[in-house]
């Protein structure tokens, strides 16, 4: 699954029916970085994780790409990828519900760190939505 999710990310970006849609393995990488900021994934926030997935892909196998998708992204240095999968294949609202859930994952270890806090500001503005409608989204 790695390799196809892989290929989408630096190539076309049509999925078939059995695939998890490029922008949702996108944003779990987004959540799993977000995660990673205090230095260790906990459940709550796989958790949130999962469920993002489970709502956005009911029919997908969420251990399997997490995991995948959580060792390939140890080695990533740019979220710029992630971002423009997202841009291009997903309108305002859907960006809206994505940082939405990213926010939920910030949450949902009882401890907004700062920098969970300043990435959740870039990934928004790098998304194309204003400082207003991401502090909206934080209350």
């Amino acid at each position: 699954m790695l390799s196809i999710f892989k290929k989408k990310l630096f190539g076309d970006s049509v999925t078939s029916s059995d695939e998890t849609p490029p922008y949702v393995s996108a944003v779990i990488c987004l959540m799993i970085e977000i995660a990673r900021l205090d230095g260790k994934i906990d459940t709550d926030e796989i958790d949130e994780i999962k469920q993002f997935y489970a709502d956005a892909y009911p029919n997908g196998n969420f251990d399997e790409i997490f995991e995948d998708l959580k060792a390939w992204t140890s080695h990533k240095e740019s979220f710029t990828p992630f971002i423009n999968i997202i841009n291009s294949n997903c309108n305002k609202k859907l960006k809206l519900e994505i940082l939405g859930n990213i926010w939920s994952v910030i949450l949902s270890d009882g401890n907004v760190d700062p920098y969970e806090d300043a990435l959740f500001m870039q990934i928004g503005d790098l998304l194309l939505i204003t400082k207003d409608e991401l502090s909206a989204l934080k209350h």
